[in-house]
């Protein structure tokens, strides 16, 4: 959005002042605003607005941004509607992609200005988190190129519960519950499979882990302890890498604990 004026105004004189809006990856109903400020006392600054519908010359239905997610493997199938709005008949002529090696496109005229584009993930299924573009060439003058945005969204098997662990403020100098410097995170598997928890990567040697199997193959607990005699002073944060195995894939979690030793 861009505010203007037409001229320099003089003092004491009025002038006119556009309001632009760039309509460019817009759709339906839109509402910009700008504020004019000036050097009236009983008005120092005034908000002006535009409003209006951004109409397509190409529609795509749901829209122009495509989510596609899923567990690793799943196959994913997503289909678009592509139709114009202007009188001649539409033409698709080519597609090019920066994400060939995530989805494949299939492209199928409906009638003279309409088409249905099916997206599909690869024969293996999703992977791994990716964003891309698909860009279609039209005979359209007033829209050659037409831009569809594509984002793949990895959705975890396992689960990490808490992540953040806050252990207070820690009183050295007073007898303490040991229970009180012990918290735990369940790590628990999502769907069914196979889940192994490796190891706990820590390099600090006043942080004591320890991982216990609830039930084998699905729910295991991860203890985290303090040694008080060995906590440094003041403030802490710090991180815990859990490394584990879903399936044989190798996933991991981050743990941030948090406390402040007096």
């Amino acid at each position: 959005m861009v505010a203007s004026f037409d001229k320099a105004i003089p003092p004491g004189q009025e002038g006119n002042v556009t309001l632009r809006v760039d309509t460019k990856h817009k759709r339906g109903k839109i509402k910009e605003s700008a504020i004019i400020f000036s050097n009236d006392p009983q008005n120092p600054k005034t908000r002006i607005f535009v409003e209006g519908f951004v109409k397509n010359y190409i529609t795509v239905e749901p829209g122009v941004k495509i989510k596609i997610q899923g567990y690793y493997g799943d196959k994913i199938e997503k289909e678009l509607t592509i139709a114009s709005i202007e009188e001649n008949p539409l033409k698709i002529t080519d597609i090019t992609s920066t994400i060939e090696d995530k989805i494949t496109c299939q492209l199928k005229k409906k009638d003279e200005k309409t088409y249905s584009l099916k997206l599909k993930t690869l024969p293996s299924g999703i992977k791994e988190d990716f964003r891309g573009k698909l860009t279609l060439k039209t005979n359209s003058n007033n829209k050659p190129a037409l831009e569809l945005f594509v984002s793949g969204k990895l959705l975890k098997e396992v689960k990490a519960s808490p992540q953040y662990l806050y252990f207070g403020i820690i009183n050295t100098s007073e007898e303490i519950d040991p229970k009180s410097l012990t918290r735990i995170v369940i790590l628990s598997s999502v769907r069914k499979g196979n889940l192994d928890v490796k190891k706990i990567e820590s390099k600090l040697d006043w942080i004591s882990t320890e991982i216990d199997t609830e039930k084998k193959g699905e729910t295991h607990q991860v203890v985290i302890t303090l040694e008080k005699d060995k906590l440094p002073k003041g403030k802490f944060r710090e991180r815990l890498t859990v490394h584990a195995e879903y399936n044989k894939r190798p996933v991991k979690y981050i743990v941030i604990i948090e406390g402040n030793v007096i």
